[in-house]
């Protein structure tokens, strides 16, 4: 039963790490192949979802939830402040996302 659990840690573990390497490979090829970049975003997603492991939030807001399309601010995305939340557009799909945060007082 222990054997299974530290199996199972060690999955979810590399899982990280690919997800990691796939988005550094996504941020690389953004500017010579757009389509390239999607595909590894859509990877790391994929192996997120296989392996049940959280996307850290950071890699996160660089996926468009609807198209699954890898987001550069300025490039393929529009981000805006609104009331409390930041407001992602993707230019792509014209969907958009959007994400909480307090501001410091």
């Amino acid at each position: 039963m222990v054997k299974k659990y530290i199996n199972k840690l060690k999955q979810k573990k590399t899982a990280l790490e690919r997800i990691d390497e796939l988005f550094k490979k996504a941020k690389e090829s953004f500017n010579k192949e757009p389509k390239l970049s999607n595909r590894h975003a859509q990877l790391a997603r994929r192996i997120a979802m296989k392996y049940k492991v959280k996307i850290p939030a950071e890699f996160k807001r660089r996926i468009c939830k609807n198209c699954h399309a890898y987001l550069v601010p300025g490039r393929n995305c529009r981000v805006r402040t609104r009331k409390g939340h930041m407001v992602y557009y993707c230019l792509s799909c014209k969907g958009f996302m959007r994400v909480g945060y307090k501001a410091k007082l």
